[in-house]
């Protein structure tokens, strides 16, 4: 694919970063599945599209500071959710290697299509651009944090489902 224009989506150094500042916000020390981290990061980077996912009712105050994030849209006419998120996946890959080869991602749950972030030490200078960030938007890291708690991958009414971004009726519950 030959692009013209720069894309944070399809940046795979940009996509270590948001995992990253994912994992400072989130504490993914856990594994975690890496389709979850994807949807999770996809949402970090397109925070406006946020509101088309069905939440639960308790959550649907989530609609109104999506909303809000309407001016980040990019100029221009974008491809649907779908598209952007499948085209996304191979520079997410990418970074989830790079991560795995640096020592921050372990390996044997990256074996098995997991994502569990290591005890090795970031440095200090990521650490603290991450946290600017992540302090400039915490109200769409904190529904990103509390759907990485509350919402399952799988399944009828699980994160691909409410999402419909990922096929979800194979799935084993």
């Amino acid at each position: 694919m030959t692009q013209l224009t720069y894309n944070e989506a399809f940046d795979p150094y940009h996509a270590v970063f948001r995992f990253v500042r994912l994992h400072l916000a989130c504490d993914i020390s856990r594994r975690l599945p890496f389709d979850t981290l994807r949807i999770l990061d996809f949402y970090l980077l397109f925070p406006f599209r946020l509101q088309a996912m069905k939440f639960f009712s308790i959550d649907t105050g989530w609609r109104r500071i999506s909303k809000s994030y309407e001016d980040q849209a990019p100029y221009g006419t974008f491809p649907d959710d779908n598209t952007i998120f499948s085209r996304m996946e191979p520079f997410q890959r990418a970074a989830a290697s790079c991560l795995v080869h640096s020592g921050h991602l372990a390996f044997d749950a990256w074996d098995l299509n997991e994502v569990q972030f290591t005890t090795e030490m970031l440095p200090a200078a990521i650490m603290l651009r991450c946290s600017e960030l992540n302090t400039g938007m915490k109200d769409v890291v904190d529904i990103l944090c509390q759907i990485k708690a509350r919402y399952p991958l799988g399944g009828r009414d699980g994160l691909k489902d409410r999402t419909r971004l990922l096929e979800y009726r194979y799935d084993s519950v």
